[in-house]
């Protein structure tokens, strides 16, 4: 494995990028009566930012702009790149048009987000291994009435299905590995599952979803990998690696109560729960938490990151008397228990101070652009990025999955969401970890799949399924 040194190169190109005066602030330091300005006409107004970054300050700014590397290799510049991909995936989607933001809205605008206009992977993964529509086709959802079609695909309708973070695809991939005698995969920590349903103090179920941007839905549909019969014949000679530029995002919804809605201090959206028998029922959903991974291509594991609302849990031992989502402080249940109703949850391992120092300053540009903007309630944990170059597209054994190396080798070694992962904030658990595992449909062949688990969700066609 290759040291972090081999990437001095794309240091010093970058810094030469920055001295060049290419960063944030740059249009707004060539006015009319500057040198380059005379006779020009007035500079457009800039969006809020604020300087971020360790070796060359990259800047974050309120503006849809995503940031797809870590370009200065340090923890403080992963932080800002995923708050600025944080900006651009909640920005205001343009109508009509998947994954593409409105740039005449404001952010924290009602309305579906650029991440909620991109395609679930309940609507990439089709059963029998069927192909899905084109990108920016309207999207049929199966068991969604016909009046709610255009608004479940338009995005402003979530199909609440999933009380698991993780598909039943790690189930199935559980039972296979077991089949092939490997046992040191921690996937019943892993998997938060039936029967680790998290409860908000409604006694309400989380539900989750994920979805993917454009270049990962290409990637998938170029080579047909949502059919799990090509997902083997793929895996034969190549991992799947997702191209640099792909992202997917896995989100926490909670129903809201009167209050809650009325707050102002939720990403809103309304929900549909589908009844066993008869329509289902629509439900007012807030955002309580965002897992972001932005592939890194063939030679790194990538930028993960994940997000929460700040009323969801307190920190473990400074619990206090506030009313939280997750939490109650009069209960005597104990905390971050499976199999209660409802769930008593507290933080475990504290945000980062890093990230914690880049929230505050994301919350100034926030409330500078809005000061009733939804987002100032939000709040980055920390991210997770690998330190050495990796070879991802080489196949390796079922028993080896694709991981970011010994310890050292990745940022930091635990990243957990307290409303994604509550019932495994333990050391060294975390995203990355987890998703190393992630394997092809058949996990026959390799374990790689891109550290995408949604590959697993891949099926074959009807008369080729044994």
């Amino acid at each position: 494995m290759q040291s972090i040194a081999r990437n001095n190169t794309a240091r010093r190109v970058y810094a030469a990028i920055t001295t060049l005066g290419l960063g944030v602030g740059l249009v707004a330091a060539i006015g009319p009566g500057s040198a380059l300005g005379k006779g020009a006409k007035a500079a457009a107004p800039q969006p809020p930012s604020f300087p971020c970054g360790g070796l060359n300050p990259i800047g974050v700014q309120l503006a849809p702009i995503p940031k797809y590397s870590n370009a200065e290799f340090t923890d403080q510049g992963a932080d800002c790149a995923m708050w600025q991909t944080f900006i651009y995936l909640n920005w205001p989607a343009k109508a009509g048009q998947r994954g593409v933001p409105d740039t005449t809205a404001k952010f924290g605008a009602p309305g579906v987000t650029v991440w909620e206009s991109f395609l679930t992977a309940d609507q990439v993964f089709l059963p029998n291994g069927a192909t899905p529509q084109p990108w920016d086709t309207s999207m049929a959802s199966a068991g969604v009435p016909d009046a709610l079609q255009r608004t479940v695909s338009s995005g402003a309708m979530r199909v609440l299905t999933h009380t698991s973070k993780v598909s039943p695809a790690v189930a199935r991939l559980r039972a296979t590995l077991s089949t092939n005698g490997v046992t040191d995969i921690p996937l019943d920590e892993i998997e938060q599952a039936d029967g680790n349903v998290l409860y908000d103090q409604q006694g309400n179920p989380v539900y989750y979803d994920i979805a993917l941007n454009k270049t990962q839905y290409d990637y998938i549909t170029k080579y047909q990998l949502y059919n799990a019969d090509q997902q083997a014949t793929f895996a034969k000679t190549t991992n799947i690696v997702l191209p640099s530029g792909s992202i997917e995002v896995k989100a926490a919804w909670k129903v809201l109560t009167a209050t809650e809605a009325a707050s102002g201090r939720f990403h809103m959206a309304k929900g549909y729960v589908p009844a066993a028998s008869g329509p289902g029922t629509v439900v007012p959903i807030g955002l309580v938490g965002l897992h972001v991974f932005a592939s890194g291509g063939a030679d790194n594991a990538g930028l993960w990151a994940t997000f929460y609302q700040i009323d969801n849990a307190p920190l473990a031992g400074n619990t206090g008397t506030q009313a939280y989502s997750f939490y109650n402080p009069a209960s005597t249940t104990p905390v971050n228990t499976k199999g209660t109703n409802p769930t008593q949850v507290v933080q475990v391992f504290p945000d980062d101070p890093q990230a914690t120092a880049v929230n505050g300053n994301a919350k100034k540009i926030i409330i500078a652009g809005d000061a009733a903007s939804p987002w100032q309630y939000y709040a980055m944990i920390d991210t997770q990025w690998s330190k050495t170059v990796l070879d991802l597209k080489t196949p390796v054994p079922l028993a080896v999955p694709v991981s970011p190396g010994k310890p050292g080798d990745i940022s930091t070694a635990t990243l957990i969401n307290p409303v994604l992962e509550t019932f495994m904030q333990t050391q060294n658990n975390s995203c990355m970890g987890c998703h190393s595992y992630a394997t092809t449909a058949q996990a026959k062949s390799t374990t790689a799949a891109g550290f995408s688990f949604m590959l697993g969700s891949a099926t074959a066609p009807a008369s080729n399924q044994r």
